[in-house]
């Protein structure tokens, strides 16, 4: 089972690669099943244990709110709950909703499509084109998870995405988005191929005098350069 398991990791770790209208090329590193099932695994434990705080919350309430129903139910009697368990088993069933359908919808969003269980994996959910998600897309890809689940265990999501080298699921397809792996941060430094040690701070003039000298075509670039270079660098990550 490993090895089935490393051989389609690796048939699946290909480069995507994405022509901008910027005339640069981006190159995103696919991310495979194994990376996605430990991402996924962390968020299903904390999606548990979210659930499992709930449910004892939910006892904690109905009993201090309705003992003598409990205790009625418990010894095979039946007795008519109050407006305040019924209401109390209300916001739990709405709860339960907005902890299942919203955990992975809240975090795409507000993390630019990471999850706690990503964020550890170093994944990210990218549309095909290589902008982050949106919103609309965060959603669909969320909502058509009910039908990757099918019949159990994602085994229609592992088969959909075991069948295609992008390791898609039908949410992906759905939303038009990908799973890839992220990279450290890109900055200026990182262009040069001399790697210098850590020294102390030089003098203002100093640095300048040594960023000329590093990078002597800067002075030839132009302010339509100089966006066509920050734009890159930006939408990189």
């Amino acid at each position: 089972f490993i090895e089935r398991w490393t051989m389609s990791e690796n048939w699946l770790q290909e480069e995507y690669t994405i022509d901008t209208p910027e005339n640069v090329t981006f190159g995103y590193e696919i991310a495979g099943i194994g990376s996605r099932f430990l991402g996924g695994l962390l968020d299903s434990a904390i999606l548990g244990l979210a659930l499992f705080l709930l449910n004892i919350v939910l006892v904690a309430l109905l009993e201090w709110t309705d003992a003598e129903a409990m205790a009625s139910s418990v010894l095979g009697g039946e007795a008519e709950m109050t407006w305040v368990g019924g209401l109390i088993l209300a916001l739990y069933a709405l709860l339960n909703f907005v902890l299942i359908w919203g955990y992975y919808v809240v975090f795409e969003l507000t993390w630019n499509g990471q999850t706690p269980g990503k964020r550890w994996a170093h994944l990210r959910v990218v549309r095909t084109n290589g902008n982050p998600a949106g919103f609309l897309d965060v959603v669909i890809r969320n909502l058509v998870r009910m039908v990757d689940f099918l019949p159990t265990g994602y085994g229609l999501g592992l088969t959909v995405m075991f069948l295609n080298q992008q390791a898609r699921r039908l949410g992906d397809y759905a939303a038009g988005t990908i799973v890839v792996k992220e990279r450290k941060g890109l900055s200026l430094d990182n262009l040069s191929d001399n790697r210098r040690q850590l020294a102390p701070t030089p003098a203002p003039l100093e640095a300048q005098a040594a960023w000329q000298q590093r990078f002597a075509a800067l002075r030839r670039l132009s302010a339509t350069d100089y966006e066509l270079i920050r734009d890159a660098l930006a939408r990189h990550d």
